[in-house]
């Protein structure tokens, strides 16, 4: 870069950077900037020889980052100081303390996410050449195309001036596009590029980058405690129990043929002869029963005309083509008598358990129509894949996904008892996996009433 007083022809170097978490929204970080090598410098004059400098340390940074916001959209902030320690006349040193304030903001769409930040740079007056630098305001954005849960491209475009002087030499502007590897189960590396769009103070004829950091968190998916097969042990142990229930029915099926003739017989009397005395009361418990299932179909505690049990606000008014509810309140929920029918869907990341943010609006419906709704006695909550990958793997994925839902739901106030988890893998597919459509719509989890009370009683739902 050139400006009146100002040259560098190049530089070498590099950042070592520490962050360590304080709680699940704040952490603390120190980043130290490191010149293996640099030739001229920020206070050059036209005509003096072209000073060097070999390896140096630059100004260090700490600060604290802080998530504000988690959802469809993520909000957080940073606060940072840094301290006068680089090599006088270095490209990473400022002789100056110097705080700095950045808010970002990101958005995840599927395979695309959204990036941005504004940050606003206090630091003393300082010229260089005919630029006038001190306090500074700097925008940033980006956006990322995830390859895989591993691997992402990504392209940025940064810009800053100084609040002195707007003019162009103190509006450096710059674009880079990179990607990010993980090279192993904990490392990760970043290969970026890029060139200035202008001739501002402070941007590269050409940059550069090449980073390793240390992030399991991207790298390794995360680990259940139920062994290497996660969620595989439950699902043998309720198909072991389902069997006996079954050998057990089987059984009790065939006492009749081993008993004596004479026997059967007599049972058969005894049988017909008690019938007999029950059922003139059990004529009466039916007409009850009617009676009662007729007044639960037609209650309308809020006087909307939807029904109490086809109701999501049971207790507000509000419109049918809204499920009950207020229309400032969109439902994406509705309660069918074998089911829970979702209008959206509920995203987890790539290949993991993570309930992504965006499915926060649809699991708090969820549970509302669960605690408004106290006769849907219990739902099996079923989670499927697509038939990429092995049978046993997709299977174990499925149940754990199954069981996030389960206990984001028990989080948000519904009972325990109310819900069984199940996955099915890849083995009751709605749609062809031959295309990526087909396959979006195979990953789903499903709500599935199981039991109901009517007429005081609990009944079990026939599918």
């Amino acid at each position: 870069m050139g400006l009146d007083g100002v040259s560098h022809e190049s530089r070498s170097g590099g950042w070592v950077q520490l962050a360590a978490p304080l709680n699940g929204y704040a952490s603390i970080f120190a980043q130290l900037p490191i010149t293996l090598g640099q030739s001229g410098s920020v206070a050059q004059v036209a005509g003096a020889p072209t000073p060097s400098f070999g390896f140096s340390v630059g100004d260090i940074r700490a600060g604290v980052r802080h998530g504000f916001v988690r959802g469809p959209i993520d909000l957080a902030g940073q606060l940072s100081v840094e301290v006068a320690s680089g090599a006088h006349q270095s490209l990473t040193d400022d002789q100056r303390l110097v705080v700095e304030g950045l808010v970002a903001v990101a958005q995840r769409r599927g395979q695309l996410e959204l990036i941005g930040n504004v940050f606003l740079r206090f630091r003393p007056p300082h010229d260089v050449g005919t630029a006038k630098l001190g306090n500074e305001i700097g925008l940033r954005g980006g956006a990322a195309w995830w390859l895989s849960t591993r691997s992402r491209a990504y392209g940025e475009l940064e810009l800053q001036s100084s609040l002195r002087d707007l003019s162009q030499q103190s509006f450096p502007i710059e674009w880079r596009i990179g990607a990010t590897l993980c090279a192993t189960s904990v490392i990760a590396a970043d290969l970026a590029g890029g060139t200035r769009l202008d001739d501002g103070l402070g941007a590269p004829s050409l940059r550069g980058v090449l980073a390793l950091r240390y992030a399991p968190s991207l790298c390794t998916p995360p680990k259940r405690d139920t062994g290497p097969e996660p969620g595989l042990k439950e699902l043998v142990a309720q198909i072991a129990k389902e069997r006996a229930e079954r050998e057990k029915e089987e059984q009790e099926k065939r006492i009749p043929t081993l008993l004596g003739p004479s026997e059967s017989a007599a049972r058969e009397a005894l049988i017909r002869s008690e019938a007999a005395d029950l059922l003139p009361a059990s004529e009466g418990q039916a007409a009850s029963r009617a009676t009662t299932y007729g007044e639960e179909q037609s209650r309308d505690s809020d006087g909307d005309g939807v029904p109490d049990a086809a109701d999501n606000c049971p207790f507000v008014k509000g419109p049918a083509d809204n499920a009950g509810c207020p229309r400032a309140e969109k439902q994406i929920v509705s309660i069918r008598e074998n089911r829970i029918e979702i209008l959206d869907k509920v995203y987890f990341a790539p290949g993991k358990t993570l309930i992504h943010p965006r499915s926060t609006r649809l699991l708090n419906q969820i549970a509302r129509v669960l605690k408004s709704h106290p006769e849907v006695v219990r739902i099996d909550v079923q989670g499927h894949t697509d038939s990429t990958g092995r049978i046993a793997t997709n299977l174990a994925l499925s149940q754990a996904r199954a069981e996030a839902v389960v206990g984001a739901l028990i989080r948000r106030g519904v009972k325990v008892n109310r819900m069984v988890a199940h996955g099915f893998g890849p083995n009751q597919p709605i749609a062809t996996n031959a295309t990526s459509q087909g396959r979006e719509k195979n990953r789903r989890v499903e709500f599935r009433v199981i039991q109901r009370r009517v007429a005081g009683e609990v009944t079990d739902v026939v599918p």
